[in-house]
């Protein structure tokens, strides 16, 4: 087990240091929409409009297609000898190829019912909603594009390469900036304008991520060709195991869709604010919390193949203290300093004070729930490991009428400038019920075995979050005195650094395990050099 630890943080580092550029970059990418299109009504419509394809690309893509393709096809390699798997892959591609082409097809034909429902809790001017019809039409081949990448991801997962595909992120997030300064360059100042600029971006960018890995899923052993011949009972298996997955994997997605609808309705900006809102929070989720759980599905899928169950709910166990120790820390962080961040990042251009109010005040919210929204990613790995799809279907399908439910009910009971922050709440509430309801039902599952052993780390992570949070907030008041930029520049992550000595000072300090072994493998990986 010592050793199975030392791969799944090594090779979660790894994954985290290569997908922490991505996010950078991304960063970079979200400071241009900020500074070009703020929290307009066409910032709005690309929002929008770039979510219909982006929720199919978590569905198909990162969700339930590799959830389902990874544990089947990792028996495949293991039982069949190598051309035969060659050939079960070429089935499976060509499959996925025809599906997704009819997907677009389909997409690029309803696009304007799409639209409307994610229109119709608002009141939307013919100009917004023809720009986002327009607009999800030039992007709907992207998922296409990306679902392709993902199915190399998958393969090149099982052969622990995740440093490449964690990397190809950044080709679509500077395609996009590429693409939107070279357009602004040349002269296409106004709004609309823009948004097309961002769009080819993204088509750009899907590009270059498939044909980016094809060279090194050609090193695995295997190659891109098609096979009409769909007849082999593991590809079936991958469909009943994708069609129900299809809604299990992707709720995070679908609630922040189902958010979108109903932000319509409570002014201008709102559905922008929620994306750059989400963005952020979603750096801490994108560097660590993915990594990991795009580690443990090949983890987890080898114990629960080997039906090892002790070895199965030690690394699960072991997965969701790293995340305690990760994000945790970051939740506090972003709650107490989220309007200084969020002007750090972001105030430029055409996102000004009232642009800050609206995402600063619903990234508090959403930062509440990092824990739970990154662990519920590992705990469903480990339905789909054990080959159980209709658990989380089922757990999804309730806690998103909750969702809905909540984004009607709590977005009057805060002020209008910020009744943007009720439907935080909404997510929030949400998506931490999702996860204590599959918790509990995975350990039944698991025979009653205790899925939070040596559960004092958590205890360790969340005291050293607070005292955090309390010089944090103390460091705020006598720091962040200005809003100027060129304050907050050094001011903030001055500020930032000394929060994260502090945190795992007093982790080192109470002895917290996770952070000693990281310290050990640390010092083990430079004393071999």
């Amino acid at each position: 087990m010592a050793s199975k630890r030392k791969s799944i943080v090594v090779s979660s580092v790894k994954m985290s240091a290569t997908t922490m550029i991505s996010r950078i970059v991304g960063l970079v990418r979200d400071q241009f929409q900020a500074y070009l299109l703020g929290t307009t009504w066409a910032s709005d419509a690309f929002t929008v409009a770039f979510q219909i394809p982006n929720l199919l690309r978590r569905l198909f893509a990162e969700g339930s297609m590799t959830a389902s393709f990874v544990p089947v096809f990792m028996e495949v390699e293991k039982s069949r000898d190598l051309e035969e798997a060659r050939n079960f892959l070429a089935s499976f591609f060509t499959l996925l190829f025809l599906i997704l082409c009819l997907v677009v097809l389909g997409g690029v034909l309803v696009a304007p019912y799409l639209v409307k429902l994610l229109y119709v809790a608002g009141h939307v001017t013919r100009e917004q909603y023809g720009l986002t019809v327009q607009l999800t039409r030039e992007m709907f081949p992207y998922i296409m594009l990306i679902s392709l990448a993902a199915l190399f991801q998958g393969v090149l997962n099982i052969h622990n390469n995740f440093t490449v595909p964690a990397f190809t992120p950044v080709l679509l997030n500077v395609s996009i900036i590429a693409s939107a300064l070279v357009g602004w360059l040349l002269g296409s100042r106004s709004l609309t304008g823009i948004t097309h600029a961002f769009a080819i971006g993204v088509l750009a960018g899907g590009i270059l991520q498939v044909f980016f890995q094809i060279p090194f899923f050609a090193r695995t052993g295997y190659r891109v060709r098609f096979r009409f011949r769909f007849g082999d009972p593991q590809i079936h298996r991958i469909v009943r195991l994708f069609l129900p997955g299809l809604f299990g994997v992707g709720i995070y997605q679908v609630n922040v869709l189902v958010s979108f609808g109903f932000a319509a309705a409570l002014g201008v900006g709102r559905q922008a604010a929620i994306m750059f809102a989400s963005r952020i929070n979603e750096l801490t989720l994108g560097v660590f919390a993915v990594s990991l759980a795009t580690v443990m599905l090949p983890t987890l899928s080898k114990d629960a193949a080997e039906n090892n169950r002790e070895e199965f709910v030690a690394s699960l166990a072991y997965s969701l203290r790293l995340l305690a120790l990760v994000t945790i820390p970051a939740a506090v962080g972003l709650f107490v300093l989220s309007p200084d961040i969020v002007s750090l990042l972001l105030k430029f251009g055409k996102f000004g004070d009232r642009s800050v109010i609206l995402v600063s005040s619903t990234l508090q919210y959403y930062s509440l729930a990092l824990f739970f929204i990154a662990s519920y990613r590992v705990i469903a790995q480990s339905f789909y490991s054990l080959k159980d799809t209709r658990t989380p279907v089922i757990v999804s399908f309730i806690t998103l009428l909750l969702n809905a439910a909540l984004c009607y009910l709590l977005p009057p009971l805060f002020p209008k400038a910020t009744n943007i922050v009720g439907i935080a709440v909404a997510n929030t509430i949400s998506n931490t019920t999702m996860f204590f309801i599959l918790f509990f039902l995975l350990r039944r599952k698991l025979g009653g075995r205790p899925l939070l052993k040596q559960s004092l780390s958590f205890v360790q992570s969340l005291a050293a979050a607070l005292v955090m949070g309390v010089v944090a907030y103390a460091g705020k008041a006598l720091l962040l005195t200005s809003s100027a930029k060129l304050e907050l520049l050094w001011r903030l992550p001055t500020l930032i650094i000394l929060c994260v000595g502090v945190y795992f000072g007093l982790n080192l300090l109470v002895g917290n395990a996770e952070i000693q072994a990281i310290i050990r493998e640390v010092r083990r990986r430079r004393g071999g050099r």
